[in-house]
């Protein structure tokens, strides 16, 4: 169980990389509704007339910049995440393949790639 110890930073980091990257995509939707809704916000009416169609174009393309950015940090999480587990499975491969490698230096009868199908006496 070491591994798992060891790892628990590389875990909480793809974490906190998922949980930010949906927060900015989140957040770039959020203020790109209140920018290009058709009811009037606060802060948005308050923009010239001939300010807002620049800052329609803005909301738009930082939108597109934000889901990207969010996207790549979501998709960086996962991939840690799923490169920890395979480790994780990889490690406990090993330590079964040398535990069968100890045993069968004990027992020479179950040598053969079958005995592992074949019952227990």
């Amino acid at each position: 169980m070491a591994g798992a110890r060891r790892y628990r930073l590389v875990g909480a980091w793809a974490l906190v990389q998922i949980v930010a990257g949906s927060l900015l995509v989140f957040a770039s939707a959020l203020v790109a509704f209140a920018v290009l809704s058709p009811w009037p916000v606060d802060i948005v009416s308050r923009v010239p007339v001939e300010w807002r169609s620049r800052l329609a174009i803005a909301a738009i393309a930082t939108t597109a910049l934000t889901v990207l950015l969010g996207g790549a940090l979501v998709l960086t999480g996962q991939m840690l995440l799923l490169l920890r587990d395979v480790h994780r499975h990889v490690a406990r491969l090993d330590g079964r393949e040398s535990r069968r490698a100890r045993e069968s230096g004990r027992s020479s009868d179950r040598r053969d790639a079958t005995s592992r199908l074949l019952p227990r006496r």
